[in-house]
Order: structure tokens, then sequence, then C-alpha cells
């Protein structure tokens, strides 16, 4: 039996039910859906000039019943995968803690293994036209343990259904409803929230913010939110909910607006915050916003000033920073990452590569140098956008023409010891202007080795290796000074 708003699978295609009924003309009762995949129909809803439903232009069509492929309850595909083992080459799929799957054969089980097997804390139901709850008390019985749940692309529709299914597994923590397009949301009051509930996927559910939030008193602890692929008006946040969210993620949700995020910006746990793939085109922070917000992705955005990355210096604890992909972003890849780092200085991870101390005193160089004709204009709206610039002045001293004037630099003639592969060395006296490209034909000489077969590389206090992989810079960029080792690898 179905029913109209129903989700429902024809051949490998999916569409939501929108009409049921007979269609003037023909014979018999119909099936009016949109499909899912763009192209797949034939009209908007309409037949001979005659509306039907509503559906998208190429959307719509009708079919017979018949045609469904059969959707198949909770409890029956449970007693299927779990239960009802028949012989040789029967499996079941668990979860891995990273996510992942696995198959696990049942071969030569005992009835009391195969039981213990329906108990397991980790379960995999993906993909198989689950539409419904069906035996409750089986589900219970068998799922009392069950931590972990992927019900990744069935035919979900009530929102209440998943609900119900969630009540049944009191030690659930985590679940995965991806591709579950949920047309029927208005959520009906359960007796008791679940408090185990920690992380949940949503992502292409078709879940508003605002229907998520009415699902968030349900599931009041839960710290992990997966919901992108949706348009979200997250600026209606209920007070009372998410106060435990520690990690959202809303890729791809149409967010434009930076002010939109006021209602998240107060929320007490939230560390990581997955932004990537929106349209934000300015970032404007106030005082006391995202307090423990110490992780924030903001790849393939609009940002196209750099007053945006300033901002950023008010998060006090952010750490790790993704902003690839941003019209900001468009000179060199390193330039422009040094660019960042000397105007983020507690940020330790950025765009998932480390920021090692040699690397920050590169970038702080290259930003005074970089910004050097700006500053010397006297506006005073670059100190609002470039705050950090005059603690680096005081630093490191007024930027000029050539490299900034930094005390740990006092002369431009170094010695070099140079160690080549066999572990022998030579010493060369160079200067802080010499570029690598330089340096290189230099080993060609001592050491016979093309400059394309040499890797060339010093050790720093830390014990980082600093690899001077660019050419076309000098020895000081990468802080070659006085008596400095470098090694040549082939």
């Amino acid at each position: 039996m179905v029913t109209l708003g129903q989700r429902v699978q024809v051949g490998d295609f999916y569409a939501i039910i929108k009409y049921l009924g007979p269609v003037s003309g023909t014979d018999g009762e119909w099936l009016g859906v949109e499909w899912e995949e763009e192209g797949r129909g034939k009209h908007d809803g309409s037949y001979n000039n005659v509306k039907y439903f509503d559906a998208k232009p190429l959307h719509g069509s009708f079919v017979r019943e018949h045609k469904l492929k059969a959707g198949k309850s909770f409890s029956e595909v449970l007693k299927q995968r779990y239960t009802d083992v028949t012989g040789v080459g029967d499996a079941m799929s668990i979860i891995n803690k990273d996510n992942t799957c696995t198959n696990v054969e049942l071969v030569g089980l005992s009835n009391a293994d195969i039981n213990r097997a329906a108990q397991l804390t980790h379960l995999v139901m993906r993909e198989e036209s689950i539409v419904s709850v069906g035996d409750s008390s089986f589900i219970a019985e068998k799922c009392v343990n069950t931590e972990n749940l992927d019900m990744s692309l069935n035919l979900f529709w009530d929102i209440n259904d998943i609900l119900k299914i969630i009540q049944l597994m009191p030690k659930l923590r985590s679940i995965q409803l991806k591709g579950n397009v949920l047309t029927s949301r208005t959520i009906s009051t359960v007796e008791e929230p679940h408090t185990s509930l920690e992380k949940i996927y949503l992502a292409g559910t078709g879940l508003s913010w605002e229907e998520f939030c009415k699902l968030a008193e349900q599931i009041p602890n839960v710290r992990e939110v997966y919901i992108s692929g949706a348009t979200l008006d997250i600026g209606n946040t209920p007070s009372q909910v998410l106060q435990h969210l520690t990690f959202l993620d809303v890729q791809y949700s149409g967010i434009t607006s930076w002010s939109s995020l006021d209602d998240i910006s107060e929320l007490p746990n939230l560390q990581t915050l997955i932004l990537s793939n929106n349209t934000i085109s300015s970032i404007e922070l106030l005082p006391g916003k995202f307090r423990k917000l110490e992780a924030l992705s903001l790849d393939n955005n609009r940002l196209s000033q750099w007053s945006s990355v300033a901002e950023l210096r008010k998060l006090t604890l952010l750490k790790i920073l993704r902003i690839r992909s941003n019209p900001l972003i468009t000179g060199p890849a390193l330039d422009m990452r040094l660019l960042v780092v000397a105007m983020l200085p507690a940020v330790h991870k950025l765009n998932g590569t480390p920021i090692s101390a040699n690397e920050r005193l590169q970038a702080d160089i290259f930003y005074l140098k970089h910004f050097a004709t700006e500053y010397y204009k006297e506006d005073p709206s670059f100190h609002t956008i470039h705050n950090r610039y005059k603690d680096l002045v005081k630093e490191y001293g007024e930027p000029d023409t050539g490299m900034p004037k930094i005390s740990s630099i006092k002369d431009q003639s170094i010695l070099v010891k140079i160690a080549k592969p066999d572990g022998k060395e030579f010493e060369k006296k160079l200067l802080k202007t010499t570029l690598v490209k330089n340096l290189h034909l230099i080993v060609q000489r001592q050491c016979k080795i093309l400059p394309k077969n040499q890797k060339l590389y010093w050790i720093d206090s830390l014990n980082e290796k600093i690899h001077l992989d660019d050419p076309t810079r000098d020895l000081a960029y990468f802080n070659i000074s006085h008596d400095v080792t470098v090694y040549v690898e082939t």
C-alpha cells in the first residue's frame, strides 16, 4: 500500500509519489511521481492539458503500482541479514570505527553464534529498500546492544519511522541516514528523549534547519551533525537545543551570509564548523562569538577581501583552517599560503598542512615585504585590515624594497656547509641573497649531480627538515644563517 509523499524506487531510479488515482482517457489507477533525476520524466504533472500534480519540468511521470520495487520493513531486513542464515556464503556487514564496511561470512556458525551475531553493536542496513519499521518487538530484542547503525540510501520518507527505530535501540550512539529523502517531516512528540545518540548523518535527507532543530529536541546529547546538501536557514536556532554540539558540517547548504550564523555562534561547545561549498562573501565577527571554535573550513566560498581573513583573528582558539578556492586566493599558491599564515599567528594547520616554526618566520618576512608599499601610504584603513603589521614592524624593523631588517640576520655574507650524499662536506661563503637555483649549480660542480636530481634541505632547531624546494627563492627566504649545514640527497 503506497501513500502520497512516499519515496519509491522504480528500477534504479527514485521518485516521490505526488498523485494517486485515475487519469482521463486511460483505465485503472495511476501513480503520479516526481523523479529525483532531472530529465527522467516527460512533463510537470500535466497530461492532455489537465494538471494532476506539481512537479518540476521534465520530472513528472505516471506509473503503475506494480512497477514499483517492493519496499521492505526494517525488521524484515534485520531478520534476513542477521538471523536467517541459510548456508555457505551468507554474510553480514558491520561498520568499522572509521565508518568503513566489512563483510563477515557466517559460514558454519551454530545457531547460538548466529543469535550472538544479531546482537552486534555495529549494523549495516544500506541500500535495502527499507521503507518502514516493521516488528518493533523483534527490533528491540535484537538491537539491544546496537551502537552504530547505517541506514543510508533506503526509502524512508517519514521522520517518525526513523525516531521509532532510534527509540528501539537504547545504546545507539551513531546513525547514518544519508540519501533517505524525508518528505514527511512533521515530528511527533516522543515520550522520552533518546540520550545516548551522539552522531547523526543527514546529508541528502531534505530536512530544513528548523525541522532538524525539532529532531534535536529528541536527541539532546547529540555532538556531531552532518546535514549538508539542503538549503538551510540556520538563523533560527532555539536556545535550548544543541547544547552539547561540538561538530557541525553544513557544506552545500546555500549559506550566503556570515551574519546568518549568529545563533549557532552562541553554541557553548562548538569546536569544529564545516562551511565549505557555500557562497559566503565576507566575514564580520562580533567579540565573544564562537568562543570554543578550534577548526573552521571555508573552502570554495566567495571570500574576496583580506579583511575577512583578519576577522578570523577574533577566534582566539582557532588552530585549524581551510580556505582554498576563494577569490581572495588568486596568486601563486605558496605566496597566498604565506600571507594567511602571517595574518593568523595562532593557526597551527592551514589547508591540511601543519605550519612549522620556519614557515612562520618565512611568512612574516614575506608579509612585511608584500605589503610594504601599502604600509608607507599611511592609510588608516590599512592597519584596520592588517592589524598585525605593526607588531611585525616592531619585531623585525621597517620594511624596505629588499628583505625586512630582521634582528637575527645581521650579515648578508654567511658560511654554509654542504654535506654530499657520501657524507663528505665542503664549505662555501655565500650571500643570503644567493638563489637556490645557483646553489644547485654549486652542488652540481662539486658532486657531479644534475640540479633536477638534487634534493636540498637543512635541519632546524626543532629537528624539522626544511626543504629548499623553490629554486627562485634566496637563502634568506629559507632562513639559512651562518654555519648552517645544507644536505644533498638524490
